[in-house]
């Protein structure tokens, strides 16, 4: 399958940002996700960053974490930088995600949202392993997303259960 990845354009990714307020249960979602990455981590992975909302509001409680935001997207790396000015526990990386990633350490959190899905099946399932390798025992990786069920029974079991991933 050949996809044109569009992030690469400031057009797209600046009406992306304009828009991202109007995603429905947006909101929702993350407060899910906050809830869920508990508040003593010591070190955030963010994939695929954009702006860095999630990891702004991931630091309002947890203002100590070391954190990685990672992006391709110059328009996205740009709104980043600026949003974390000044911030020493915040370092940005340029890596697109349709590649390995690159050797970071360790992670007590491994975050994203509304970005894998961009990757084919292939790539969302290898890096699934590679954050798998890079969580810390007790680790967690959240990941906020907008899916289609491959059926109603899935869609009801995803509705009546909370699902995320830690190691042991």
């Amino acid at each position: 399958m050949n996809q044109i990845n569009l992030w690469s354009s400031a057009d797209h990714a600046l009406k992306y940002l304009a828009q991202a307020d109007s995603i429905p249960h947006r909101t929702e979602g993350e407060a899910v996700l906050l809830e869920h990455v508990p508040k003593t981590v010591k070190r955030i992975l963010d994939l695929g960053t954009g702006d860095g909302r999630l990891l702004a509001l991931l630091k309002l409680d947890r203002p100590q974490a070391q954190s990685i935001a990672i992006d391709f997207s110059t328009t996205m790396l740009e709104a980043i930088k600026t949003r974390f000015a000044g911030d020493a526990t915040v370092q940005v990386i340029a890596h697109n995600l349709d590649q390995p990633l690159p050797e970071l350490g360790f992670f007590d959190a491994v975050v994203s949202s509304f970005a894998i899905h961009h990757l084919t099946h292939d790539r969302k399932l290898s890096l699934y392993t590679e954050i798998f390798q890079i969580l810390e025992p007790g680790g967690i990786f959240c990941n906020l997303e907008h899916v289609a069920s491959p059926n109603t029974s899935i869609a009801r079991a995803f509705f009546t259960k909370t699902w995320y991933c830690t190691r042991k």
